[in-house]
């Protein structure tokens, strides 16, 4: 048996579709694969979320061969294709003692039901934690630890960006690091370098805003969109 494995963030857990397991892309491009659908996004995650899951689910596959969603249960398969749509790098999790909590600069239009419904961007650690340098850095390490990790085992995968451009960052003036050089302290360019080209290429929401897709209310994919994308992939992979 051969399993599509899929993470990201709403988008790729196909939210406001009607019929996430039918419509979303990754059931899509699983038929056409003749594979079944393992999808393991969720609303409102992280990156540090999706690297995390992503690196977990694989090693278990490699050690198991069985690999789990919520729609399929525990499977056992053979071959795995892994597929990971990247979500904004600002957003962060941190552990709360108990468990992971996934954090943000929330805003009314970017809440997703009541639990979210109270939370606020007023503590100075997160606005700090969102800012560029930081996020960036996570993300670019986590996107190349992992390309390098599946590569390295022979695990076929595709990366993209789902709606954020990465944008050049200027070198800071001052240290970042107590100790070290005042030079070239982030070489952010020649990390993005080292991702994959599909990584660095058109993000999701570029691509269905070009090819005719629409989005629905909460500015999530529609059916067509997700189509649409099932189609691209196909085609890249």
């Amino acid at each position: 048996m051969k399993s599509l494995y899929t993470n990201g963030d709403s988008v790729v857990w196909g939210a406001e579709l009607q019929n996430k397991a039918e419509e979303r892309f990754s059931r899509i491009l699983a038929d056409k694969l003749s594979a079944v659908d393992c999808n393991n996004a969720s609303a409102g995650v992280s990156n540090d979320y999706i690297y995390r899951q992503t690196m977990r689910d694989v090693a278990h596959w490699m050690d198991t061969k069985q690999l789990w969603s919520e729609e399929s249960g525990w499977i056992d398969t053979e071959e795995i294709f892994v597929v990971v749509g990247w979500t904004a790098p600002t957003r962060f999790e941190w552990w709360d003692g108990q468990k992971y909590v996934q954090e943000r600069l929330w805003a009314g239009y970017d809440k997703w039901g009541s639990p979210d419904e109270h939370r606020t961007t007023e503590d100075e650690f997160v606005l700090h934690q969102t800012e560029l340098i930081p996020s960036y850095i996570r993300t670019l390490n986590q996107v190349n630890a992992l390309h390098s990790f599946l590569t390295v085992n022979s695990i076929p995968h595709y990366f993209f960006n789902v709606f954020y451009g990465y944008d050049e960052i200027q070198e800071p003036t001052g240290k970042i690091d107590t100790f070290g050089r005042k030079n070239h302290q982030l070489s952010i360019n020649s990390l993005l370098k080292l991702t994959p080209n599909s990584f660095r290429n058109k993000t999701m929401y570029n691509y269905i805003k070009e090819n005719g897709g629409g989005f629905l209310p909460r500015n999530h994919p529609d059916k067509l969109s997700h189509k649409l994308w099932a189609e691209f992939l196909f085609k890249e992979v």
